[in-house]
């Protein structure tokens, strides 16, 4: 699918920045506003009266959409997923903490980029491995960017949800797309989120990331629209299914036409490529308050602001009106394509939870207020524990100790403590994890590193237990945890990377980080029967036999770009790099390395030109440093250096000394 980025207009999904000169175009809206304005317009007192009110708690975090913080993933894996659709696969896995994972799926519906979907994790994750989880679908607004929900920019979705047991899931993108199949292709858009999300993305939930089959699907503005037709179309697929302040009425006379205004004014598409001509079949199958009667079997939770200045906005010169002329029009259209919705569904015998706010305009906190006010309806939806639906937890002992001390960096908790490896305990918080073992005592991970170690398996990994918090080092440029067979090392740049002992004492020898290595940049992996891993200059090399030695600079990169031990033809460092007069070189299994500033790095082997050479003094003789590798051409081998020429020619060394 070919992505693309939402125009800025008064339809933008935050209207707390629309001001002055952006208006709705009146023309296009006059029709269903017509309408709208006949709802009463109460005083200010009156309209916040049961208004949601601000709560630091459930309203902390909310962030301007324009203003995208930048998200560093602390690690970025594959995953072979099987039984998924056919031309369906998963191209990585970001990781951005230990409970947010971002998924991009190859698509066969939509082929081209891969598609993004958010995944917040669900609450016993780590300490029920077997289990699996419902799932909460959060559909993003009209002005959906392609890099990140709105759900997660916007609200405190994530820290909400962390001590409750359903995973979140959050697609990325779809501006102005109504998450719908479109007839037709247009500037090389071709949208087919209907079946994404239908046909394909269940299996990689249910396969990669314990979903089971309860579901909630929920959607704001142009995807509370979305999210109705989708249960509608797919009758038992959603258990649960909300709109907050969404579109329910897409047919009434003036309604079509607005709703084209809106995605080209988002996109430079039409609708009439999404479904057709005013008034033809599909508009009717995507009319909400037509497909009504397919939701008997659902939980129906439809919500909405009528317009009028509320708790989250600038009170504009008429009493009760807003400051943003586009948030009154947009929610009072909202409202009433709802409450059209409600009408055909009381007509149909369907049950709707029904909250007509008071006041709200069309604007993030008021959907951020409604996420949490259908939460207790799709937890009852899916006959979730008590349990389940929150933390009712209390720390204990040395990890209470520890917990409060930390409390800053961890917040509350969100488990209660539960068995780990070897007779030890963990406790999850909301932003890390406590562990404690006899051994150990009891140590706090968070952040980038807290998110690697668990995505590693924790305790259960090679790491073993913390034995420390995070230490700053290299004048704050990055951090490292302790842990009982090695570390996390973590820098802006490089990610958190673990590094095992005996890696870390090679790279002692060199000063750690503060030395010509760097810090490290990826984990160690297998290479002919050994491991290296790689750092900002150079590489540890870990041989057969577990010796440990370490290759810097033009020579680690020389070594690197040879491939490694067999591919080289080297074999295994055996030296840590050695300083010379003019240079340094690396021996290795079957050969060195050499360097100096003038030459740049060439290997040579241990061959009969090695001998040779060294019959003159090596790189202080009188043929100085080689200038070339050693190469072999029609049976003849030689190596060129400063000086010269060695060659071995049908068995037998010839000296072309050049001074």
């Amino acid at each position: 699918m070919k992505p693309f980025a939402a125009k800025k207009s008064p339809w933008a999904r935050d209207t707390r920045g629309i001001r002055g000169a952006r208006r709705v175009t009146t023309a296009v809206l006059a029709l269903p506003l017509s309408v709208a304005v006949a709802l009463p317009l109460v005083s200010p007192a009156a309209a916040q009266e049961n208004a949601p009110q601000p709560n630091p708690s459930i309203f902390g975090g909310i962030v301007d959409p324009d203003s995208v913080p930048e998200r560093i993933p602390q690690s970025v894996e594959d995953q072979d997923l099987p039984g998924l659709p056919d031309g369906v696969s998963v191209e990585k896995v970001e990781w951005l903490t230990d409970r947010w994972a971002n998924v991009y799926i190859n698509s066969a519906a939509m082929p081209g980029e891969p598609v993004k979907v958010q995944i917040l994790l669900a609450r016993d994750w780590y300490n029920q491995p077997d289990k699996t989880f419902p799932s909460v679908w959060a559909l993003d607004g009209m002005r959906a960017r392609n890099d990140e929900s709105g759900w997660t920019l916007s609200t405190n979705i994530a820290q909400y949800y962390a001590d409750k047991n359903v995973n979140v899931v959050m697609p990325v993108g779809g501006a102005g797309s109504f998450y719908t199949d479109w007839d037709k292709e247009q500037n090389g858009v071709n949208y087919k989120w209907e079946s994404f999300l239908i046909n394909e993305l269940p299996a990689v939930l249910r396969e990669g990331w314990r979903t089971n089959e309860q579901r909630a699907i929920t959607g704001l503005s142009m995807s509370g629209t979305a999210a109705v037709n989708l249960a509608a179309h797919n009758p038992g697929m959603f258990q649960f299914v909300g709109s907050f302040s969404g579109y329910l009425d897409t047919t009434s006379f003036g309604m079509p036409m607005a709703i084209d205004y809106a995605i080209n004014d988002t996109s430079g598409l039409s609708a009439t490529n999404m479904w057709g001509p005013y008034g033809s079949q599909r508009w009717n199958e995507n009319d909400p308050k037509q497909q009504v009667d397919k939701l008997k079997d659902s939980t129906v939770y439809v919500s909405s602001g009528n317009g009028n200045a509320g708790a989250y906005d600038v009170q504009g010169q008429i009493p009760g009106f807003p400051a943003n002329p586009a948030a009154w029009g947009l929610e009072a259209l909202a409202n009433l394509t709802s409450r059209n919705f409600v009408s055909a569904a009381k007509k149909s015998g369907v049950e709707v939870i029904e909250k007509f706010r008071p006041s709200g305009t069309h604007d993030w906190p008021y959907w951020q207020y409604e996420m949490t006010q259908a939460w207790p309806y799709m937890a009852k939806t899916f006959g979730l524990s008590e349990e389940d639906t929150g933390a009712t937890c209390a720390p204990v002992g040395d990890i209470a100790k520890t917990a409060d001390k930390y409390r800053t960096q961890l917040g509350t908790c969100i488990t209660n403590e539960y068995d780990a490896k070897d007779g030890g305990k963990v406790q999850d918080f909301r932003n890390g994890r406590v562990w404690w073992k006899p051994s150990t005592g009891a140590h706090a991970t968070w952040g980038r590193i807290s998110a690697r170690y668990s995505e590693m398996g924790g305790a259960d990994s090679w790491l073993g237990y913390p034995t420390s918090e995070e230490i700053t080092i290299a004048n704050g440029r990055g951090r490292f945890v302790n842990f009982e067979n090695g570390a996390i090392y973590w820098t802006p740049e490089t990610g958190a990377v673990p590094v095992k002992k005996d890696i870390i004492d090679a790279w002692g020898r060199t000063k750690w980080e503060t030395g010509p290595l760097g810090f490290p940049t990826e984990a160690a992996v297998d290479i002919d029967g050994g491991q290296w891993q790689k750092f900002e200059n150079g590489v540890i090399v870990r041989n057969k036999d577990g010796k440990v030695q370490y290759v810097q600079g033009v020579i680690a990169n020389k070594y690197i770009e040879a491939g490694g031990p067999s591919k080289s033809g080297l074999g295994f460092p055996t030296s840590d790099e050695i300083g010379i007069r003019g240079g340094a070189f690396s021996t290795f299994d079957d050969g060195n390395i050499y360097w100096s500033a003038a030459t740049g790095a060439h290997s040579i082997s241990r061959s009969e030109i090695f001998k040779a050479w060294g019959e003159e003094g090596y790189e202080q003789g009188r043929f100085g440093f080689p200038t070339s590798d050693e190469t072999e051409e029609n049976g003849v081998r030689k190596v060129t250096f400063q000086h010269g020429e060695i060659r071995m020619v049908n068995g037998n060394i010839e000296k072309d000394y050049k001074g």
